[in-house]
């Protein structure tokens, strides 16, 4: 009787992604939910998929995916049978969400799944900047025993100006505070009882900046937000700061990063994100003070799979009738569910 049951509401799960399918647990779960499955194993645009592959999204009740770009008013009015998109990722300005909410679309994706990863790597990159260690690496290779000290930051004693205090903000802030480093933070919503207990000053954001030796961005994008460091907040920092981006590549005017590190008007930045993903080509390549690297703070493997099991989860959740507690438009549930 169930398993019959279990037939006539069987769904049909579009899976998005250059990852998950390589993933066990999460592969495992989708084999056993009881609906059917499909994969498209690549990081690609979502307009790419509407237009080569129509049927796969015309037919979807479930999608499941990364950060795929352009999931606009447009791509979601083709995908007509869909009653979930569930993210494997923390962000999610890259789906219209009024659009889906209008649409009985719930969102859902995965706060909080690899801030710590996130954290670990933003102080990676710090160091990878601050301490030539990329420099290095390339000076020996090419057979000469040098190094650059002259550029060399101490963190130790250094100033970490931290834009936006999440969960990745503040682990990032723990960890700093353990290399000896004094924390500045801007925020809209300071957490005092945090202060306290890091010793953080709560500041402006041009303060943080003029004050900054490494400048930390971890704010989520908004239109609040986007472009949030342009040629006038660069002009504040100091010629010796760094200037570090892990959170979403739209928060700065990379043209305006670009002139100041070519003009060495700040020491130089780790990047992570980019405004167009993935980052193929980039006048930032040519410059030696810069440090890229393909938006892989979260990607460590165990924080992949538990992101990916948990939109795995989310997605079931609401095919199956419930509302996740990921679900970033709750009301688009109950409107979706009355259609």
């Amino acid at each position: 009787m169930t398993g019959a049951s279990h037939t006539v509401l069987k769904k049909r799960i579009l899976v998005i992604s250059d990852s998950l399918r390589d993933l066990p647990e999460a592969v495992a779960a989708l084999t056993e939910c009881g609906h059917a499955v499909e994969y498209i194993d690549d990081l690609i645009n979502f307009r790419e998929i509407v237009a080569g592959r129509l049927g796969d999204l015309s037919r979807a009740d479930a999608i499941i995916m990364g950060r795929v770009m352009n999931t606009d008013a447009n791509a979601l009015s083709l995908a007509s049978r869909v009653k979930v998109i569930a993210l494997h990722t923390s962000g999610s300005d890259n789906v219209d969400l009024a659009e889906a909410t209008l649409r009985g679309i719930t969102v859902t994706n995965v706060k909080g799944v690899n801030s710590e990863q996130c954290a670990e790597f933003s102080i990676g990159l710090m160091l990878a900047v601050t301490r030539q260690i990329l420099t290095g690496d390339r000076s020996i290779r090419a057979g000469r025993w040098a190094a650059d000290t002259q550029s060399s930051l101490d963190l130790f004693g250094a100033t970490l100006s931290v834009l936006g205090l999440g969960m990745i903000g503040k682990a990032a802030v723990r960890r700093a505070a353990a290399f000896g480093m004094k924390i500045l933070v801007h925020t809209r919503t300071p957490d005092r009882s945090f202060g306290e207990e890091f010793d953080i000053e709560y500041v402006s954001k041009d303060e943080a900046l003029a004050r900054g030796d490494v400048v930390s961005l971890y704010a989520s994008l908004s239109d609040e937000t986007r472009h949030m460091i342009g040629e006038r907040e660069l002009s504040l920092m100091r010629p010796h700061a760094y200037l570090i981006n892990i959170a979403r590549g739209e928060l700065i005017d990379e043209d305006a990063l670009f002139e100041a590190l070519a003009g060495k008007r700040i020491a130089g930045a780790g990047l992570d994100v980019f405004a167009v993903e993935p980052l193929h080509s980039s006048h930032f390549f040519d410059l030696p003070n810069v440090v890229l690297t393909p938006h892989q703070a979260g990607l460590t493997r165990s924080a992949k799979s538990n992101a990916a099991v948990r939109a795995v989860g989310n997605a079931i959740a609401v095919l199956d009738g419930r509302l996740p507690a990921d679900a970033i438009n709750p009301s688009a549930f109950t409107s979706g569910t009355m259609q």
